[in-house]
Order: structure tokens, then C-alpha cells, then sequence
């Protein structure tokens, strides 16, 4: 089996941003205890070797300033905040961008020069650009915006079509090497980026207020046009990838005491697999599961399935019911004796509860506080559409605290061959996630699909699925 150059490049860039994050995250807690601590104090609350702090920071001023534009990015993003009640909202600055009058007066493929338009319509701006990240999360693709800015921008640290909070700053950084001057406000919904608003001459504030509402308008005038989605993807689908796709959910997401990351390998030409979940007022649903079988057949056998959970979760909290539902209609359904494994769970945010059934597939893994790797529960039941499936399984239980972390994952992953002739594994997640911070869901799926990547230039012979949930503070901490 070769080699995968390509894969160690990226896996250097995201180890990279990686202790980039601790660092910045290290500093944050500390300082706010120590006001003077030092950069070798820094360096030791990150777990990283002092020359690889000054690596990053050639001074202490430059990892202060690094921690300043963080708590902005958090405030921006609102990732440590939690979602607001109803009758809460206020808007801090004037509306920059109407996004009604550009849904219904600008052609949906044309929303990107639009923004570009009224970037350079600020005062001082000279040029802008806007970028979105493509569906593998690897670079950023110019929209829209002149060719004096680069066709394409490689991402440290992304899921899928989105960029976490803590791949914003090394992000940042990389764009200040290769653009200096230019402002970079991330295109923030719900607590993650779809890509970037860039600007030279801009002041921060307003280009900020700006990429907040075009990051709304360009996820809703996605429903109306195949040209954004277009801009996403480095090369062609397949019709089974195309409908894999558009089944998907957000890649990150912020529910009630957790963050979750999601995501799927390669995602362009085999489709049985797929992820999901959902927040409710009496739980937040999590489900992951892979349909036997190639191409359009398990695509639409995985469509079924996925209705069959969606249409489950809407009148219960219990994960055996889903489970029920999803076997009977896939038994229905299936001309052949075809299967489909699949792990089905509710979160309980207030209590950091997980309960869970797991249909042939590998149990959900626990990463614990010290970096030791736990296989949860007392087994699996069979898989969906075996005769063999109880009438009514009984789901497990299990407290998720903080600093933990919890893992579900498709076999495509822990079969994904290495180049020792062997198989990534467990010992090979483990490794993988030790690589991340620990309160980060983005950066251990990151780290895991970095390795899934490197391990050998072969294409995946199964998708490799994984979804990542890290337990935070509830509004009740």
C-alpha cells in the first residue's frame, strides 16, 4: 500500500493548529489566574515542549493578544454561551445586510457577489472575497471576489464544510502570512464558520457585523441554487454521494450542556452511511448508522432508515423505539435479506446522561479525563432487519462528565488499513484523540479523520463515519 503525501501534509497542518489551540486555551485559564505567568508556564498547562510555545509566539505580548481575539471569536460564535430563550435577543449594531431584500431581489447563485458588493461598500475597503470550505474540510474555495485573492486557502483545522471555533485563530494566521493586511471575519451560524468575509481596508467591526448576516444568506439561498453547494466540492459525486449529502446535518453543533461534531469519509462515492441529530425539549437525539451495500441501492436504503429515526424521535425520548421503528420499516422495505448497523442515542444535557442501543455496529467509545479508551456498555444487539432483533431491546446507560469524551464510529474507520498491514483500531482512535484537546469535539474528529487520511494513499473501501460528543457546563453549573 503507498504512501498518502498528501494526507501527512494535512495531518502536520492540523497537529499544528492543534497545539496552536491548547496553547491559546492554556493561556486563557491561566492568565486569568496568574496575570503573570510565563511562557513557560503556558507551555506546561498546554502539555506542549516551551520551543514549541515560541514556535507559535515569538513573545508573550503575541499569545496575550492571541488569547484577546479568542474570547472575541467565542463571544462572536457563541460557543460558550448558552442559546438564549425566546424574547432575549437584541441586535448589537445596525443590520449592514438585509437579507429578505437579497432572498427576494438577488439571484440565489449571485448571493456571493452580492456580499462582495456591499463589503466594498464599507468605508476604507478597497477589495473583498468570500470563501466557503469544501465538503472535506481541506481548503477554502473563493465564491466570490476578484482573482487578486488566491482561488483557494488551505484550512488547519475544519469538519466536513465547517470550521469549529478553535480552527478560527490558526486560521487566522495562516491568511495574515499569505494575505497581510487583510481583515478576516468569519462567517459564524450557530456557533461554527461556513468559510470567511475578507477585506482589505476594512475596519474589523463592520466587517464583522457583515459576515454574521451573509453567513445566513448563504445558507438559505443554498436551497435555491446548486451553485454554492458547486463551490464546496473539489471534484464530482456520485448520485448515491449526492443524496448522502443532502441528508446530512450540520457538522457542528452546540445542544444543551455538549458540543457534538459529526462527519463523513469520503463522502463522494459509496452513500450507505449516515449521521444525524436533533435537540428536543425532553432530549437531544444522536444517531449514526451504515446500510449494507454500494452506491444508489444503500443511498436509498439509508434514506429509509434515516426517516424511519427522524419520524421515531418525534414522539418519543426513548432509543429503543427508534430502534423498533427503523428495524421494521428496513425489514419492509428490503427485497433481500439486507442489513444495517446503526447506533441510536438521547443525551439528557442537565443530567449528562447518554442512553443508548447499538444494532451491529461497534459499541460507542469513551475517551476518559486521563486519555485511557473505554468500550461502553455490555454489548450489541443485532443489526437491523436480522430476524434475530428483540422485540423490545432495553437501552444502556451511562454519565458522560466533563472531560470526557464520547465516540461513535462506523467500521469503515476502525477497519481503514494502515501501512504496517494492520487496521487503525481502537489503539489508533486512541492515539488520534490524544493528539486533541480535550474539550474540543472538533478537534478529536479532526484529529481521527487526520489519521483515517494518512494511514495509506487507497481510496476508503467503506465510509468512515464519526460523531464526537464532549460534555460542557449546563446553564444549572
Amino acid at each position: 500500500m503507498a504512501t498518502n503525501p498528501e494526507g501527512r501534509k494535512r495531518r502536520q497542518r492540523s497537529d499544528r493548529a492543534l497545539n496552536r489551540t491548547k496553547l491559546v486555551e492554556a493561556a486563557r485559564d491561566l492568565l486569568a489566574r496568574d496575570p503573570d505567568a510565563e511562557m513557560a508556564d503556558i507551555a506546561s498547562a498546554a502539555g506542549v515542549a516551551r520551543s514549541t510555545a515560541y514556535r507559535h509566539f515569538a513573545t508573550r505580548e503575541e499569545i496575550v493578544d492571541a488569547v484577546r481575539t479568542q474570547v472575541r471569536d467565542d463571544a462572536e460564535s457563541n460557543d460558550e454561551e448558552h442559546l438564549r430563550p425566546a424574547g432575549e435577543l437584541a441586535h448589537l449594531a445596525p443590520t449592514p445586510l438585509s437579507i429578505t431584500e437579497v432572498l427576494n431581489k438577488v439571484p440565489p447563485f449571485q448571493v456571493g457577489e452580492q456580499i462582495v458588493a456591499e463589503a466594498q461598500r464599507l468605508e476604507g475597503v478597497t477589495s473583498a472575497a468570500v470563501y466557503l470550505v469544501d465538503l472535506e474540510g481541506t481548503t477554502m474555495q473563493r465564491m466570490a471576489g476578484p482573482g487578486t485573492f488566491p482561488s483557494q486557502i488551505a484550512v488547519p483545522i475544519a469538519v466536513g464544510p465547517e470550521i469549529p471555533r478553535e480552527g478560527v485563530a490558526p486560521l487566522r494566521a495562516a491568511i495574515d502570512e499569505l494575505l497581510p493586511g487583510a481583515v478576516v471575519a468569519p462567517m459564524y451560524l450557530r456557533g461554527r464558520a461556513i468559510g470567511t468575509l475578507m477585506a482589505i481596508g476594512a475596519t474589523d467591526d463592520a466587517l464583522r457585523d457583515l459576515a454574521a448576516e451573509a453567513a445566513a444568506a448563504i445558507s438559505l439561498a443554498a436551497t435555491y441554487t446548486d451553485h454554492i453547494d458547486a463551490v464546496r466540492r473539489l471534484r464530482p459525486t456520485s448520485p448515491a454521494a449526492e443524496i448522502q449529502q443532502h441528508l446530512l446535518p450540520p457538522r457542528i453543533l452546540r445542544i444543551g450542556g455538549a458540543l457534538i461534531a459529526g462527519n463523513i469519509l469520503p463522502g463522494y462515492d459509496i452513500g450507505g452511511d449516515w449521521f444525524d441529530y436533533a435537540e428536543n425539549p425532553d432530549c437531544a437525539w444522536i444517531g449514526i448508522a451504515d446500510t449494507e451495500g454500494r452506491g444508489p441501492t444503500a443511498a436509498g436504503l439509508g434514506t429509509v432508515t434515516l426517516g424511519a429515526f427522524r419520524a421515531a424521535r418525534q414522539r418519543s425520548t426513548d432509543p429503543a423505539d427508534a430502534v423498533a421503528v427503523m428495524h421494521a420499516v428496513l425489514t419492509e422495505v428490503a427485497r433481500d435479506d439486507v442489513h444495517a448497523t446503526a447506533t441510536v442515542a438521547c443525551w439528557n444535557g442537565p443530567a449528562s446522561t447518554l442512553r443508548w442501543l447499538t444494532c451491529g455496529e461497534h459499541a460507542p467509545i469513551l475517551i476518559t479525563e486521563h486519555g485511557e479508551l473505554e468500550v461502553l456498555g455490555e454489548g450489541v444487539l443485532p443489526a437491523l432487519g436480522d430476524p434475530k432483533m428483540p422485540d423490545r431491546p432495553v437501552a444502556q446507560h451511562r454519565r458522560i462528565r466533563i472531560g470526557q469524551r464520547l465516540i461513535l464510529l462506523s467500521d469503515g474507520v476502525l477497519n481503514r488499513p494502515t501501512r504496517d498491514g494492520g487496521t487503525l483500531g481502537l489503539q489508533g482512535i486512541r492515539e488520534a484523540a490524544s493528539k486533541a484537546p480535550p474539550e474540543s469535539a472538533a478537534g478529536t474528529l479532526r484529529a481521527i479523520e487526520d489519521a483515517v487520511r494518512e494511514s495509506v494513499d487507497d481510496p476508503l473501501a467503506d465510509d468512515a463515519t464519526v460523531v464526537v460528543l464532549v460534555p460542557g457546563r449546563t446553564a444549572a453549573d
